[in-house]
């Protein structure tokens, strides 16, 4: 079974919102443990959070980048760390914002820009692929999608290896060759929006979900 039999019920998915929502006060201890200030990322809470929570869209990020970019790159910041971050991880991410705001200053990243991205202490693929989605950024002019491991397992299980040839001539690899494994994931994710006019921001929430499907599918077990 392929993508292929999923298409319709996609397509009914293109209004899903993707949110994020962690606690306001885990951000509040974090960031009054740093030796540093983060007036940034305390304006942010202050704005943006809802009560004890703070509620994230991805639709919502990218707005926010496009009004303002260091507001925006600390949303997507703390959007692509809902479940929490490491104190020392934090502290030089927002040690580097400007710096990071200076390298989002381009429509579209390149293998030098993006290996630049991922050369940050603490931005890994599965956080760099979100920041540059949520702040609506490009690789080689193809829009951005998240690739996290939840995505990784379901696009490795039998069940999607043919609608992803690229990816899978690389298995197992997501790790230890990270750039050429999200790169080989646009080229193919690419390929299945433009084929099915299904949006990549859809296709990567599916593929991020896949596993709570309703539909009992044997091979899913691999996902």
């Amino acid at each position: 079974m392929a993508i292929e039999h999923y298409v319709n019920k996609i397509r009914t998915r293109e209004d899903v919102i993707w949110q994020t929502t962690s606690r306001r006060d885990m951000w509040t201890k974090l960031l009054d443990r740093l030796q540093m200030d983060a007036p940034h990322f305390f304006r942010f809470l202050e704005q943006y959070a809802e009560g004890d929570d703070l509620i994230l869209r991805r639709r919502q990020v990218r707005a926010l980048y496009q009004a303002d970019a260091e507001m925006g790159m600390v949303a997507a910041i703390m959007w692509a760390h809902a479940r929490g971050i490491r104190v020392n991880a934090l502290s030089l991410l927002v040690r580097d914002l400007p710096a990071l705001v200076k390298l989002f200053d381009r429509d579209s990243f390149d293998d030098k820009s993006l290996t630049h991205l991922l050369g940050q202490p603490g931005i890994s693929i599965p956080t760099a692929s979100k920041m540059l989605s949520a702040c609506g950024k490009q690789f080689d002019n193809i829009p951005a999608a998240i690739l996290d491991d939840t995505i990784s397992v379901a696009i490795e299980s039998s069940e999607f290896a043919k609608n992803f040839p690229h990816t899978n001539t690389l298995r197992g690899k997501a790790r230890s060759r990270p750039l050429d494994y999200y790169k080989a994931y646009l080229d193919d994710l690419n390929a299945l929006a433009i084929r099915h006019g299904i949006s990549h921001d859809t296709l990567d929430h599916f593929f991020a979900e896949f596993s709570s499907y309703d539909e009992p599918v044997v091979s899913r077990k691999s996902a």
